[in-house]
């Protein structure tokens, strides 16, 4: 005698009951790896993409035209090396820092390398705390003055006629705008039109990170005119600026990202090799 058919509707029921069981004695932890290595894996999943901009009048950290790009645009490239789901968009649009910060803010970019960490920034948007790399803040001044200073309060004790420059929208603007009896022209945000300034006289001190300092000199042919004094007034880390409208597993991506970079050297690499540009 021939078996009996089963109709279609009834066999799926039917694998549907045995299939039910057999994932009931699977553990949660296995399944959710294995559904995860599909719903996660970079073959079968398009990228994240991060919004973010270059930073005009920093050419250290975004020299999009050059043949080094700058140190934040290899750490970008580190990043997506070290997690191929991350790709970064719009590092090749340069943005004031001001526009940048209000970006952020508004949710209209998703990251931004690097910001120094201040107050005023983090009421704005957050921060992944893994230290990009570190600046030193130092001052400038032209070659013929014979000035040593240690301290602002050294500056201080020279009295209003020492004007210190410093980049409008800058975190070194707002630190030394809280410091009393200080004397600050931050009326421009390019380091280049700050250092004319110095040689123009409209000011006697230029305070800005040690290696943008450097750069600028070299840049702007002003060796030998200009002198960086040997104090460092102070040292702090820059790290990656995040905007509260990202996705805390996409922010939580980009910090493994990192701390992998961290931990390899690769970031303390990038940044060594800008050291003596």
């Amino acid at each position: 005698m021939p078996p009996p058919r089963i109709s279609a509707a009834a066999f799926c029921a039917a694998f549907v009951r045995v299939l039910a069981k057999v994932i009931a004695k699977v553990p949660a932890t296995a399944l959710a790896a294995v559904l995860g290595c599909g719903a996660l894996s970079p073959a079968t999943a398009a990228p994240l993409l991060l919004r973010t901009a270059a930073q005009d009048n920093n050419t250290l950290k975004y020299e999009v035209g050059a043949r080094r790009k700058g140190i934040c645009v290899e750490v970008i490239k580190a990043v997506e090396q070290v997690a191929p789901g991350l790709r970064f968009t719009g590092w090749t649009q340069p943005m004031s820092l001001p526009r940048i910060e209000s970006a952020l803010a508004e949710g209209q970019l998703d990251v931004f390398c690097a910001l120094i960490r201040t107050g005023a920034r983090e009421a704005k948007f957050g921060y992944i705390d893994v230290p990009v790399y570190t600046v030193r803040h130092k001052i400038a001044v032209r070659a013929d003055d014979k000035v040593a200073v240690k301290t602002l309060d050294d500056i201080r004790k020279l009295g209003p006629d020492s004007v210190i420059i410093v980049s409008r929208g800058s975190a070194y603007a707002s630190q030394l705008a809280g410091e009393p009896g200080l004397r600050l022209d931050a009326s421009s945000s390019d380091p280049e039109v700050n250092l004319r300034k110095l040689m123009n006289r409209r000011g006697r001190f230029f305070y800005h990170a040690e290696g943008a300092l450097r750069r600028t000199i070299a840049d702007e042919h002003l060796t030998g005119m200009v002198k960086l004094l040997p104090a460092v007034f102070k040292e702090e880390p820059l790290y990656f600026a995040v905007s509260r409208t990202l996705a805390p597993a996409t922010a939580a991506q980009l910090r493994h990202a990192l701390q992998t970079l961290a931990e390899q050297g690769e970031l303390q690499r990038i940044y060594a090799s800008y050291k003596d540009d």
